[in-house]
């Protein structure tokens, strides 16, 4: 029977704490006598953390601070490991439960969206694995032409990956790896969302709960969103420019002395030319007067709900960010693709666990990033008083971690210093400029 080491970091403790009960609820846990389940669960959420440039810079690392010591053969074999990959998938979706009893909901009190779960999608990328083979790639024809040069150029494809950002709680999940088309290039974000098919798009939900997709331009496609209507599901995106869209008259129910719809200028019934579906568009001018036309199936949200959806669709960019430029997860780990999709679900468990610490920290410590705060009230403040509705000053929150805290963490993960030692120096380091 393996046996779980158990950190004499505290710090690394507190972050893994929820692991225990995530863990003991998972659909695919094993003993493995080699690298135990938890053992493996720390390697892939410690890997994420670091700031090594490659798997062997990491396991020395690892070995030499002195947490389990893992071969290089069995670390490749275990991130290969496809019940390992579906244990982890397993234990983040139990962390999903965690987050949505313990964070703070901004959708809470919108009345009109209880029944909906809400979530933003997008694709993300990684730059190709050291061991990924070349794809070869023909240079475009201005390229030819120049340099009258028509041999293929090797070129290595990059690692795609889909992701759902839970609204509510900020939950982060794998949705999909990307499949190679044919011609070369990685797969189109709506190809994806068809293949893996509209029910996926519930999440599991319970009958009676609706799902609310918020994704950029890439996911329209009508006669999709007029299938995952019907199971429940729906979109909202920006109209693309060439689309050539016709007025089929006005939502009914659009109040125009609601304060809330402020910038709202126009709320349409519309569709292609020749017929076939039946589209909302909301249009909505900023105080900076720009426009923005969003399109979405649903038809009874007022139109306030659904400017502030689309506002908050950002939110996932912003952990992209988090990811790219915090945790330095820039390269995928491994070639194989149960590999790839192994490195995209520890982001996320990463991301989900540093939400709970960070939480924790505030409820429980009363410590908080109090220069952060300062220059939130400030937007907040500045936004008033620019003459900006309420969609662009309702919500207001941390979207991602700050890199004081993801330096913090990565320095201590390692390291025996005390709990409360820890936290005053968290404390200094949010007070310092």
């Amino acid at each position: 029977m393996a046996t779980y080491q158990t950190p004499t970091s505290p710090v690394l403790s507190h972050l893994i704490t929820p692991l225990a009960d995530a863990y003991s609820g998972s659909l695919r846990k094993y003993d493995c006598k080699e690298i135990g389940d938890l053992d493996f669960l720390e390697f892939g959420i410690s890997r994420c953390i670091s700031a090594v440039t490659s798997g062997r810079d990491f396991l020395q690392q690892h070995g030499d601070s002195g947490r389990k010591d893992i071969e290089r053969t069995l670390s490749f074999k275990a991130l290969k490991s496809p019940r390992r990959l579906e244990n982890l998938v397993s234990v983040n979706l139990n962390v999903a439960r965690l987050m949505g009893s313990r964070l703070t909901d901004p959708f809470a009190e919108i009345e009109e969206l209880s029944r909906f779960d809400i979530f933003a999608g997008d694709g993300h990328f990684h730059e190709a694995a050291c061991h990924d083979p070349h794809k070869f790639k023909r240079p475009k024809p201005a390229a030819k032409k120049a340099n009258g040069d028509r041999q293929k150029q090797a070129k290595k494809l990059q690692t795609g990956h889909f992701f759902m950002l839970g609204m509510r709680d900020h939950h982060l999940r794998h949705h999909a790896l990307a499949e190679p088309r044919p011609g070369g290039g990685n797969e189109h974000d709506m190809h994806a969302l068809k293949r893996l098919g509209a029910k996926s798009l519930r999440f599991g939900a319970k009958v009676g709960r609706q799902s609310m997709i918020v994704w950029d331009r890439a996911c329209i496609d009508f006669g999709f969103w007029e299938e995952a209507k019907r199971l429940g599901v729906y979109f909202i995106s920006r109209e693309k420019a060439n689309m050539k869209l016709e007025v089929m008259g006005h939502t009914p129910h659009f109040d125009r002395a609601d304060l809330r719809n402020a910038g709202v200028i126009a709320d349409e019934l519309v569709g292609p030319g020749g017929g076939g579906w039946m589209l909302r568009r909301v249009t909505y001018t900023d105080a900076k007067g720009t426009t923005y036309n969003y399109l979405t199936n649903e038809m009874k949200l007022p139109a306030w709900v659904i400017v502030l959806l689309f506002k908050h669709r950002w939110d996932i960019e912003k952990v992209f960010d988090e990811v790219k430029n915090k945790l330095l997860e820039r390269k995928s780990w491994a070639s194989g693709r149960t590999a790839k999709k192994m490195h995209a679900n520890f982001i996320c468990l990463t991301h989900n666990l540093m939400m709970l610490l960070e939480d924790e920290i505030e409820k429980d410590a009363g410590i908080t990033n109090d220069q952060e705060r300062k220059r939130k009230s400030e937007r907040e403040e500045k936004a008033k008083e620019s003459g900006s509705g309420y969609v662009a000053t309702m919500i207001q929150r941390f979207t991602v971690r700050s890199v004081k805290f993801v330096r913090w963490l990565r320095n201590h993960i390692y390291r025996e210093t005390g709990w409360g030692d820890a936290l005053i120096r968290l404390e200094k380091i949010y007070a310092t400029r």
